[in-house]
């Protein structure tokens, strides 16, 4: 399955999302697995290319990515999606612990490290985290966890400062996805704060009954490691923080396929 990188802009701030090449993309809900199928697929993408699988810029296919290069880009979102959004919008935050979730070789997790004191990097993937500890640069400060769980058992309660998620969740299933944003609550300090991107199927994408996707994944990759594109609502993401004990602060939307939404939420767990 091919996949690119699309790099938009929603009032005036940038962000990155995996789009998928041809039908994969339009078939969102396909057949459900079990969270260690897909720990299975994600192990084998991670020892073919991990950096490609992560940002998937065709040019870069084959072992192309410079490591300097992609974790730059890393690098320059986190200043630019986290520090200066927070600061810009005057939301204030703590520059104690972060989590990384759905880190993968961890681009983002070094980029939160030189803004935090200590960094979680979380995947399902144990083939992504043997890169990632091999590209650490800040040492004991940034630890990776193997998470093979549907929520985030290695990171206790109310013990993360600031939690960032970009194109990961997107790969997982409906109720897990909802299930780790529930638990990103239950980690986050109060007052502590969880950016993070969702897609949300259009009325297009909807329009596919369940059974027409199921059958087509099956054919099309017929027992080989692939991307799986699943998306929430808007609304199930919002009365989930409401009733976890989270305020959203900001969500923004930006159509950017007929069968997607790119959903960006910002939100603060209840208390201080």
């Amino acid at each position: 399955m091919r996949k690119s990188v699309n790099e938009g802009r929603e009032n005036g701030r940038v962000f990155f999302c995996s789009i998928d090449k041809g039908w994969e993309v339009s078939m969102l809900a396909a057949s459900r697995m079990k969270l260690n199928e897909w720990q299975s697929y994600w192990n084998e993408l991670g020892k073919d290319d991990p950096l490609w699988v992560v940002l998937t810029d065709p040019s870069k296919k084959g072992g192309k990515w410079d490591p300097e290069e992609f974790f730059a880009i890393g690098e320059k979102e986190i200043q630019t999606e986290v520090v200066d959004y927070l600061n810009g919008k005057g939301f204030p935050f703590r520059k104690g612990v972060a989590l990384d979730f759905g880190c993968g070789v961890g681009r983002l997790s070094q980029g939160l490290a030189r803004h935090f004191e200590k960094v979680h990097g979380i995947d399902i993937s144990a083939s992504m985290l043997e890169h990632a500890r091999k590209f650490n640069r800040h040492g004991e400060r940034v630890k990776y966890h193997l998470n093979s769980s549907n929520r985030l058992e290695a990171i206790a309660d109310n013990s993360v400062d600031l939690i960032y998620s970009n194109i990961a969740l997107q790969h997982i299933e409906p109720k897990e996805q909802l299930g780790y944003i529930r638990d990103f609550v239950r980690v986050l300090r109060p007052g502590g704060i969880a950016l993070f991107q969702v897609l949300e199927p259009t009325l297009g994408r909807r329009l596919f009954p369940q059974w027409l996707v199921d059958g087509y994944r099956r054919r099309k990759h017929a027992g080989q490691a692939f991307f799986g594109m699943f998306g929430v609502s808007d609304g199930s993401v919002r009365a989930l923080m409401r009733q976890a004990g989270a305020e959203v602060l900001e969500a923004r939307r930006a159509r950017f396929t007929w069968r997607w939404v790119n959903c960006w939420f910002c939100v603060r767990k209840n208390g201080t």
